[in-house]
């Protein structure tokens, strides 16, 4: 066996290695290839040293897979090559609010959508409609449910009755102070401006159990307060942040007066 060609062969295998062992270790190792052993000390000392080279490949080659190890997996990609979103259950609701599905007390119903193309326009004027009491009738027609609540673009006023929605007006005013009948009082409601809802063969007492003074404080109706329920005539006040128009409608099933104010 040839020795210099075998110390070519070691020489490469060591300088090949993409991480370079101890100092010591590779100083060691060039000493015993280079150095010129006695004639009968040659073979031991060849075997010593293809022993640590081969050791040093196998520690530096454990040193390399350690530090280039297979990157995690990504995500399947989905289409457009983009990685696919890991699908995640629906988000729990926030404390106190109501479970989806569930509509929150006082909510006040959307109007339904084949309803919406017969409504009226917004105006900033009087408006009034309803139905008069036949001949024969027996006496006002009880109130059931007030509330107020807030809608895509409107905050929304209802009043809700056992039968036909009796006459109405609605009518603007300059400022949210009311008179209460039948006793003349004034009543100041929260707000700058205030609408005045008035219905004539109409009655809350004995029918109507829930508050008489409710205050939403939406963008614009801020307070909706009962003045007056006298002899068959209902009156409520709306305290409005700001003057703004609105419509007043009809609806049934269960029959009721709506008043949209613009926001």
């Amino acid at each position: 066996m040839q020795r210099r060609p075998l110390r070519d062969e070691l020489r490469d295998a060591f300088e090949a290695m993409s991480e370079p062992a101890h100092p010591a270790l590779a100083s060691w190792i060039h000493e015993e290839i280079w150095s010129q052993p006695a004639p009968g000390a040659r073979i031991p000392r060849l075997a010593a040293v293809i022993a640590a080279v081969v050791a040093v490949v196998v520690v530096a080659g454990l040193v390399l897979m350690g530090r280039h190890a297979l990157p995690a997996q990504p995500a399947p990609a989905g289409p457009g090559g983009r990685p696919s979103s890991i699908a995640t259950g629906p988000a729990s609701p926030a404390p106190g609010s109501p479970a989806p599905g569930v509509a929150a007390p006082g909510a006040v119903s959307p109007v339904a959508p084949s309803a919406q193309a017969t409504l009226p326009g917004f105006s900033c004027a009087t408006q009034s409609g309803g139905a008069a009491q036949p001949a024969g009738s027996t006496g006002p027609v009880p109130v059931t449910d007030v509330r107020a609540a807030a809608q895509t673009g409107v905050d929304r006023f209802v009043i809700q009755f056992s039968g036909p929605v009796p006459q109405y007006e609605v009518k603007p005013q300059a400022s949210a102070m009311f008179t209460r009948d039948p006793s003349g009082f004034r009543v100041s409601l929260e707000g700058s401006a205030g609408l005045q809802v008035t219905v004539h063969g109409a009655q809350s007492y004995g029918s109507y159990s829930g508050s008489t003074d409710l205050r939403p404080r939406l963008t614009v109706l801020r307070e909706a307060s009962e003045v007056g329920d006298f002899e068959g005539v209902l009156t409520w006040g709306l305290g409005l942040s700001h003057a703004s128009c609105f419509r007043a409608y009809v609806l049934t099933g269960p029959s009721r007066l709506v008043i949209d104010v613009q926001q």
